[in-house]
């Protein structure tokens, strides 16, 4: 009855058939995590694309609006420096329509692939210790403080 406890089990099949059931366990488990992570990323990209969608109309509404203030100014006080400002206000309005509107995203995840199926890219495949971490800090104390030394003398 107690044989379970001390270890001398007579039938063996047991033994594997329960090593086989804690390995599926394991491996349905794994597979669901790996599903739940995904599904949350899915969603904070989903997310994260809303609200570019609807900063896209406040953006594109101010931009024009600037944009027609600064046009209007340019031609009443007939300077084209006040002009200069459409040409930002136009790159960003535009860059913001192609990510809310267009491929941004997936052209961000070929990139992505890309630069991960790249043997020459310079990704860290292993996890990073505490004492690189340490040795980061320091070099970037080191950084810091050579770049406040003035050596012009």
């Amino acid at each position: 009855m107690l044989e379970w406890i001390f270890g001398k089990s007579k039938d063996t099949s047991n033994h594997i058939n329960a090593e086989e059931i804690i390995k599926e366990l394991e491996k349905t488990r794994t597979e669901r995590a790996l599903a739940l992570h995904e599904a949350m990323v899915e969603r904070k990209n989903a997310y994260k694309l809303a609200e570019a969608k609807e900063r896209f109309n406040w953006i594109a509404s101010t931009g024009l609006l600037t944009s027609i203030l600064s046009a209007a100014a340019s031609f009443h006080h007939k300077n084209l420096m006040y002009g200069l400002p459409v040409v930002p206000i136009s790159i960003y309005i535009a860059h913001q329509a192609h990510y809310v509107f267009g491929n941004k995203l997936e052209v961000i995840k070929q990139l992505s692939d890309s630069i991960i199926l790249d043997p020459n890219a310079k990704l860290s495949t292993r996890p990073i210790s505490l004492r690189e971490i340490e040795a980061r800090v320091e070099q970037e104390k080191d950084i810091s403080i050579l770049d406040c030394v003035d050596y012009s003398n």
